[in-house]
């Protein structure tokens, strides 16, 4: 080891004190004469290698930023399907609101607000089941409205829940008037889904446009006033004692969410 240290000390001296033709710098430039192309050659054939490997590096690096994306535009999807969800709820709330003080309600009724938790349509039920049971006061046949109209009544009570009869389920039969005019007849709905006013005297002037609401008639569960839909079509035949008049309730039975049960 102290002879190798030796010899590099007299190297050193040697190759800075000569001139630059001289024996040492000679003896560098042959070393590297003979290096350079070795190096070269390493460095061509470790190229792809080298290559590969930034690539690899890279993929994940674009993988890793890809998922980080996809976890914001989920995040900011889920915010803005919130935001949008309680934006129509208060819309809801707004004209259930409007809806309360536009029509009068028995002594003692209370406007209680619920929410569809869950819906039955089918070819024979069309039903719905709010969050409000026996608990909070209801009752059985207790009016069901939202901010557009009529919705239903309810058929089944529990201590916190309620399965409402929608108008257009076949079974649902409501006295109704329509306005202006003050034609009477009886709501039905069908296995379709459709909604009819039917009993409606053939002699009675209805015309396309009018509106249908309950008609409030002594012995009826439902107050007078509550908008139920519009005449859509008005049929008459000589043989038939009554009018076919079809009838688009108000209610977006689609998008019920909102909803109040009027309770006594």
């Amino acid at each position: 080891m102290a002879a190798l240290l030796l010899l590099s000390v007299a190297l050193l001296t040697a190759y800075f004190r000569e001139s630059g033709g001289g024996a040492a710098h000679r003896l560098q430039d042959g070393v590297l004469t003979v290096v350079s192309p070795l190096q070269s050659g390493t460095a061509t054939l470790t190229r792809p290698f080298r290559d590969a490997w930034n690539w690899v590096g890279r993929l994940f690096s674009a993988q890793a930023e890809v998922g980080a994306l996809r976890r914001e535009v989920e995040q900011l999807r889920a915010g803005l399907a919130e935001e949008l969800t309680t934006q129509a709820e208060n819309e809801q709330l707004r004209t259930l609101l409007a809806f309360h003080e536009a029509h009068v309600f028995p002594r003692g009724a209370k406007f209680l607000t619920a929410r569809v938790v869950a819906r039955s349509a089918t070819a024979w039920y069309s039903t719905a089941t709010v969050n409000v049971g026996s608990a909070d006061g209801v009752r059985v046949y207790d009016p069901v409205v939202n901010g557009q109209g009529l919705v239903g009544r309810v058929v089944k009570v529990n201590s916190n829940a309620a399965q409402v009869m929608l108008v257009t389920d076949q079974q649902s039969f409501v006295d109704a008037v329509v306005e202006p005019g003050g034609a009477q007849g009886i709501t039905s709905g069908s296995v379709t889904g459709d909604l009819t006013l039917d009993y409606v005297d053939k002699n009675e002037k209805v015309k396309v446009g009018q509106y249908v609401v309950t008609s409030g008639r002594r012995g009826s569960i439902f107050v007078k006033g509550i908008p139920i839909g519009q005449v859509e079509s008005v049929g008459r035949q000589d043989v038939e004692l009554y009018q076919s008049i079809a009838v688009k309730p108000f209610v977006d039975f689609r998008k019920l969410d909102v909803v109040a049960v009027i309770t006594r």
